[in-house]
């Protein structure tokens, strides 16, 4: 999985850094077993605002045919980056579903006439 994390001008800690890729895992790991032949970029970005309390982060995962963005505001950016990947997760799981629906779809006369 080739992952781009991006700090906007933000001072970061290791432990930060290492919270995004443990998560980031994650979604490679879903999408290992259901897109395994395609190849996943992963695109977070982390934006601090100094003026207020709230934190910007937003995640794009790209594989296949598979594009999902995902957006998150929160006073914690640890508390952002979960939900961030938790979105996108979710997302995953649907397109699967999805996938896996067309795919099982029964053939039946009036579907067949309806083509």
């Amino acid at each position: 999985m080739n992952i781009k994390i991006n700090f906007h001008q933000m001072p970061h800690s290791d432990g930060l850094d290492k919270h995004a890729r443990e998560k980031l895992e994650k979604v490679s790991t879903i999408l290992k077993r259901s897109e395994p032949l395609h190849p996943i970029m992963a695109e977070l970005f982390l934006n601090a605002h100094t003026g207020n309390a709230h934190h910007e982060v937003e995640l794009r995962v790209k594989s296949g045919t598979l594009n999902a963005v995902a957006h998150d505001t929160n006073p914690d950016m640890y508390m952002a980056i979960d939900a961030v990947v938790d979105k996108v997760v979710t997302q995953i799981k649907k397109e699967k579903t999805r996938d896996d629906d067309r795919r099982h779809k029964v053939k039946t006369e009036k579907s067949s006439f309806n083509s």
